[in-house]
């Protein structure tokens, strides 16, 4: 009996922890992700972007999209590559004004991928 309920309890701390440790990990990147693109979207604005910039931002989220695989589906990945490209695409012809949409509806990504997917009432209910 006393095994089984450890067993119970340290079942429960392992799926806590392991929880937790997601909900860090995917914030934290699409944070920096997030920082990234409002960078990207400002330089895009004044016109000073340049197709690099967007190569060094597609070359972070290649690394890191290998860990967030575990975490989250693959839909929403192959949505940012999708909005990425296409971004990059405007970037490297110098079509601001068609990339900054672009830009705008993947930093609204990099905000709500993550709250789609965390411990909270309205994803439970």
């Amino acid at each position: 009996m006393v095994k089984t309920v450890a067993g119970i309890f340290l079942s429960l701390a392992f799926i806590v922890g392991i929880s937790a440790y997601e909900m860090y990990s995917v914030g934290s990147t699409f944070r920096t992700f997030s920082e990234a693109l409002c960078s990207l979207y400002e330089k895009t604005e004044e016109k000073t972007a340049a197709y690099e910039d967007g190569v060094a931002l597609r070359t972070f989220w290649k690394d890191k999209k290998r860990t967030l695989h575990i975490w989250i589906p693959h839909t929403s990945i192959e949505n940012v590559d999708y909005q990425l490209n296409e971004a990059l695409g405007y970037l490297s012809e110098q079509k601001y004004d068609d990339a900054l949409p672009k830009i705008e509806v993947l930093i609204e990504m990099s905000e709500k991928i993550p709250r789609s997917y965390a411990f909270s009432f309205e994803n439970i209910f």
